[in-house]
């Protein structure tokens, strides 16, 4: 039997991992480390979905070996996956020594595992506050590693614990710095993209200048509590006709809207239907639109041109206002 000493195990691949920057690359540098070390094909992770799925969101694979990863999305109870949560409450672990056998234990999951070219493997639970949220494992090990390798089950488990919670941790954080604390609405950092001119192979590139009219005579008459209801209700109003992920709020009183892949005829009705639903609840704008079919201009020109048209929307309401 190869041994593997666990405290130098798990020392070794910590000191291999921490070369790496942030959680998500700290967890490939582990996988990767448990991968060549333990002599395995494959190390990965499933997490949870929260609708009774599970995806594979990590992978290490050994050179030669072909990835699944993009193959092992949406992974249900009916693959079987929920026998392996009822051998983790007993076992901490499942330990397969020939896949063959393992199919009189469940065929679901040898149907799974099968297509794969899996004899061998190793899973443990990743736990969360006493909830399992997912699995790692790594597949086809030498079979006489299997029994040292269920003994690291627990400590790789934690470690993979807790990089996932540092990882969820710093995305909420990173979030919440591009989310209008206000509105919810994203911000101007959360535009980075777009000022970058990163647009995949989008069709086209729309872009909404909003402004909110009458607002700084609501503060002044009503009160900020009134006027940050306002702000709100003209958020809630963008975001049902265009969708949250599109809505930035970028001043006091302006709100910018990007849609790619968007249809001039489409966008006009959306248009259409922000007028009127802002009618209905009473909320008044002056509106800017552009399309652009290329993005030869870059995004900030594209912007500024919508910006024209909005103050030039802007006076026209202030000149009517006056008029009557």
């Amino acid at each position: 039997m190869i041994e593997i000493n666990p405290n130098d195990f798990i020392a070794e691949m910590m000191r291999f991992a921490s070369s790496a920057n942030s959680p998500e690359l700290i967890i490939n540098q582990i996988l990767e480390y448990m991968c060549l070390t333990l002599k395995s094909d494959r190390a990965y992770i499933f997490e949870d979905n929260l609708d009774g799925t599970y995806d594979n969101t990590y992978e290490y694979c050994r050179p030669g070996v072909t990835a699944e990863i993009d193959n092992l999305k949406n992974v249900s109870s009916e693959d079987g996956i929920y026998l392996w949560f009822e051998e983790f409450e007993k076992y901490n672990n499942i330990l397969i020594y020939d896949l063959e056998e393992y199919k009189k234990i469940s065929e679901p999951i040898y149907n799974v595992l099968k297509p794969q070219g899996i004899q061998t493997l190793v899973a443990g639970p990743i736990v969360v506050n006493g909830k399992n949220v997912g699995f790692y494992g790594v597949d086809n090990p030498p079979r006489e590693f299997l029994e040292e390798i269920s003994e690291l089950i627990g400590v790789i488990g934690f470690i993979m614990d807790m990089m996932l919670r540092i990882r969820d941790n710093m995305k909420a954080i990173e979030e919440s710095s591009k989310r209008d604390p206000l509105t919810g609405c994203g911000n101007r950092k959360a535009m980075e993209w777009a000022y970058e001119n990163r647009f995949g192979g989008a069709s086209s590139l729309s872009i909404v200048m909003c402004d909110l009219n009458g607002l700084k005579a609501k503060n002044d008459l009503e009160g900020h509590k009134i006027g940050d209801k306002y702000l709100c209700e003209a958020a809630d109003v963008l975001c049902e006709c265009f969708g949250k992920d599109s809505v930035y709020r970028v001043g006091g009183d302006e709100f910018v809207v990007i849609k790619l892949s968007e249809t001039v005829d489409s966008m006009e009705n959306k248009i259409g239907t922000l007028r009127e639903k802002s009618k209905e609840r009473k909320v008044s704008m002056s509106i800017g639109f552009e399309f652009r079919d290329s993005f030869e201009e870059g995004f900030s020109h594209i912007l500024h041109d919508a910006d024209e048209k909005m103050y030039a929307a802007k006076a026209k309401y202030y000149e009517t206002l006056q008029a009557n």
